[in-house]
C-alpha cells in the first residue's frame, strides 16, 4: 500500500467571490511530487490546537513540512525586523507537530519555511532578511515579474559525506531562488548539509535516528533531479515500516 504522509497546508487570506476569505491552501506542485514519489498526501489543516497534532501524526507515516508566510519572530524570542504575515497559531501547530513527528520516529521532509520552522522548533533563530542586490539572493518585490522570479537559479554546494549530497549523487545543485529569509543559529541537534555562495545555510538535516531534511528551495516546483528528495524521503519512510 502506499504510504500516507501528512502535509500542512498554508492558511492565507485570499480575495474570492465571496470577498476576501481564510483558505486553507496547498499547491498542487506538493501534492503530485508526493503522488509521484509512490506516497498518498493528506493535508492537515493549519492553526489547529496543538494538542491535536500527537493523534494527527500518529494517522500517517511521515510527515512534510510546506513553505508559507514568515515565522512570527516572537516564536524564536526576537522582534519582528521584516517578517511578514505572521500567524502565531500557525506557527505553534506547526511546532506541535515536529515535535510529535520526532517522539513518533516519524520521517520529516521541511521545504522553505518547513526548514525553517523545524530549526525553531529545535531552538533555533531566523535571518529575517537575507536578500541584497548582487548577491544570490536578489529582493523579490511586489512589483517583481513572476516568471522571472521562477526562473532565478542560485547554486547550492553540499558538505561533503552529507546526505542530501547522497540524495543528489553530486557535490552540488542549481536552485531556485524563493525565499528572503534563512537560518540564524541551528536548533540543537541540526547539522549543516549545504550553503549558497553568500554563506546562506540551504539544506540542513538532524542528526541521529531520527530522519528530518530540510531545504531552503523549492524541490517540487523544478523538473529533473529534484524529484529525487522526495524519493530519498519516501525511501525513509518505508525503511521505518
Amino acid at each position: 500500500m502506499r504510504p500516507l504522509v501528512g502535509i500542512n497546508a498554508w492558511r492565507r487570506r485570499l480575495d474570492t467571490y465571496l470577498g476576501p476569505e481564510l483558505l486553507q491552501t496547498l499547491s498542487t506542485y506538493y501534492s503530485n511530487s508526493i503522488i509521484d514519489a509512490g506516497m498518498t498526501p493528506v493535508m492537515f489543516p493549519n492553526g489547529q490546537d496543538p494538542a491535536e497534532a500527537s493523534r494527527l501524526v500518529g494517522l500517517v507515516e511521515g510527515l512534510v513540512l510546506s513553505g508559507g508566510d514568515d515565522i512570527d519572530p516572537a516564536s524564536y524570542g526576537a522582534e519582528n525586523q521584516a517578517s511578514k504575515g505572521n500567524d502565531p497559531a500557525v506557527d505553534d501547530f506547526e511546532v506541535a507537530l515536529i515535535r510529535a513527528a520526532r517522539e513518533q520516529g516519524k520521517p520529516v521532509l521541511a521545504i522553505c519555511r518547513g526548514l525553517q520552522i523545524l530549526n525553531v522548533a529545535l531552538g533555533g533563530t531566523i535571518d529575517q532578511e537575507i536578500t541584497a542586490a548582487g548577491t544570490p539572493h536578489e529582493p523579490i518585490t511586489a512589483s517583481s515579474d513572476p516568471d522571472e522570479v521562477n526562473s532565478r537559479r542560485h547554486v547550492v554546494t553540499f558538505e561533503e559525506g552529507s546526505l542530501i549530497s547522497e540524495v543528489y549523487g553530486a557535490t552540488e545543485a542549481k536552485v531556485n531562488t524563493l525565499h528572503h529569509q534563512g537560518i540564524a543559529s541551528l536548533g540543537e541537534g541540526l547539522v549543516i548539509e549545504g550553503r549558497s555562495d553568500d554563506g546562506v545555510i540551504e539544506a540542513a538535516r538532524c542528526q541521529g535516528d531520527w530522519w528530518a531534511l530540510g531545504v531552503q528551495w523549492h524541490p517540487e516546483r523544478m523538473e529533473g533531479d529534484h524529484q529525487a528528495i522526495f524519493n530519498a524521503f519516501r525511501a525513509a519512510v518505508e525503511a521505518r515500516r
